[in-house]
């Protein structure tokens, strides 16, 4: 008899560019400010040209990976992800520990069952086996499947400020940093993508604690909810 288990997997993700092109230019203040390490040293070059009195920059680039890991979103959905993968992994090996202190019970008591209560038993193990660790994988993939979903609702969202920062700033090109060989930080928008993810996020959040605060009131107001008059019933 040989323990059949598997821990169940959970795989990291890696993600596609995001590009925008062809947005309509809008009005601007000044120009994108983050200017990380490792660009060309010209940032005069990359400045942006006025154009009816706006600052216009025609390509920008912005650090998806840096995007994700920095902004409040990303950092919440990678801690979740950890915490719940931890745990799940944790229960794995308790339970992988339980079945393997349950099989070697059942070979102690090999010389004292006959064949056929011996063989009974080795079956049900097997088939319990067979059930855990399909239970287990079950949770990996739906851990692994409410990943994926925040993950692309994340990558829907940074689009949209990807989108509004171009408009902005009047850019027709916006490159993922690892499609760049040679750049300079002056047209880097990651920073300024991240505070404006951070405030979106910050005003959902406000706005539905403004939703349930109303709600909670108009309950108030109402005397709460009624209990049916059971004569009247």
């Amino acid at each position: 008899m040989r323990l059949l288990w598997a821990l169940a997997a959970i795989c990291c993700l890696t993600g596609t560019a995001l590009t925008a092109q062809d947005v309509p230019q809008g009005n601007a203040q000044g120009g994108p400010q983050d200017s990380p390490q490792g660009e060309a040293t010209d940032p005069a070059s990359a400045a942006g040209s006025v154009r009816n009195g706006k600052l216009i920059f025609p390509v920008l680039v912005f650090d998806r990976a840096r995007v994700l890991s920095q902004s409040q979103a990303g950092q919440d959905l990678e801690a979740r992800a950890e915490a719940e993968r931890s745990a799940l992994l944790a229960e794995n090996d308790k339970i992988y520990a339980d079945l393997e202190a349950e099989e070697q019970a059942i070979a102690d008591m090999r010389d004292s069952l006959s064949d056929e209560d011996f063989k009974a038993r080795a079956q049900a193990f097997d088939a319990k086996v067979t059930e855990v660790r399909a239970e287990q994988d079950a949770k990996g993939k739906e851990l692994q499947t409410f990943y994926d979903t925040r993950l692309a609702q994340l990558e829907q969202d940074m689009n949209g400020v990807l989108t509004g920062i171009a408009r902005d700033y009047g850019a027709v090109l916006m490159f993922e940093r690892g499609q760049v060989y040679l750049m300079s930080g002056a047209i880097d928008v990651s920073a300024i993508a991240i505070d404006r993810l951070d405030a979106r996020d910050d005003d959902e959040a406000a706005a539905e604690d403004t939703t349930e605060s109303t709600v909670e009131d108009t309950v108030e107001d109402s005397g709460g909810p009624k209990e049916a008059n059971p004569a009247q019933e």
